[in-house]
């Protein structure tokens, strides 16, 4: 059995009731990426990998209890508060629950994943990606007509890469079809973005025309 007890001091913001769950496959959760370490929100982890989480308001100590497993934490250097929401080092809650597991992480992806959790610290979603592209779809005479036509494939088909957690690379990709469903040419968008105050904001972009050879389809 191993146990953790991590110290600090905790506000009464976490949860009032024990809450159980019966997930045991990979979790997959939105964190927050603190002076390099990764964080996830405590509860939902607790309650996704199916433990035992509690409230003692008496201490201010949140419990999370699985298959004899424990880990107490309060507010410190590896328990931080967000939007009124308690959040737990990742590599904390792992090795308590998972200590065989080893953790990967995913610069360009901004992903910190384990062989049972995954932790998505992505600060851009495609929903504000697509808002931030589309109105370049018009700028090209010669393309704008795909990237109206095919919207709603791109929307789900755009790759977004990070350079830290305030600059990411956009891409966007369509072009024409010949009868068979094959590609005549293909155009590109390539857009960099970054993030400041007021949010997400072009910066530059490069737009990429490639024609593709008969060989290729033949």
């Amino acid at each position: 059995m191993k146990n953790k007890i991590i110290a600090g001091f905790l506000s009464t913001a976490l949860l009032l009731s024990p809450i159980a769950a019966h997930a045991d496959e990979a979790v997959h959760l939105n964190g927050k990426l603190v002076d390099g370490r990764v964080f996830m929100p405590l509860r939902a982890a607790g309650a996704q990998i199916g433990a035992v989480t509690t409230w003692n308001q008496k201490t201010q100590t949140a419990t999370v209890k699985k298959d004899g497993k424990v880990l107490e934490v309060k507010l410190g250097e590896f328990v931080k508060m967000f939007d009124n929401r308690v959040y737990v080092q990742f590599r904390e809650f792992n090795e308590t629950f998972f200590e065989q597991d080893h953790i990967v992480w995913h610069p360009t992806d901004l992903v910190s994943s384990s062989e049972h959790i995954t932790v998505d610290l992505g600060t851009l979603d495609n929903a504000q990606a697509f808002k931030l592209v589309e109105p370049l779809f018009s700028k090209h005479e010669d393309s704008k007509e795909y990237f109206e036509e095919d919207k709603d494939n791109l929307y789900y088909g755009l790759s977004i890469s990070y350079s830290g957690t305030d600059k990411a690379l956009v891409t966007v990709s369509t072009g024409q079809k010949d009868e068979y469903g094959r590609y005549i040419f293909t155009c590109s968008y390539k857009v960099n973005v970054s993030r400041n105050s007021s949010g997400w904001k072009i910066v530059s972009y490069n737009y990429i025309k490639t024609e593709i050879p008969d060989w290729v389809n033949s």
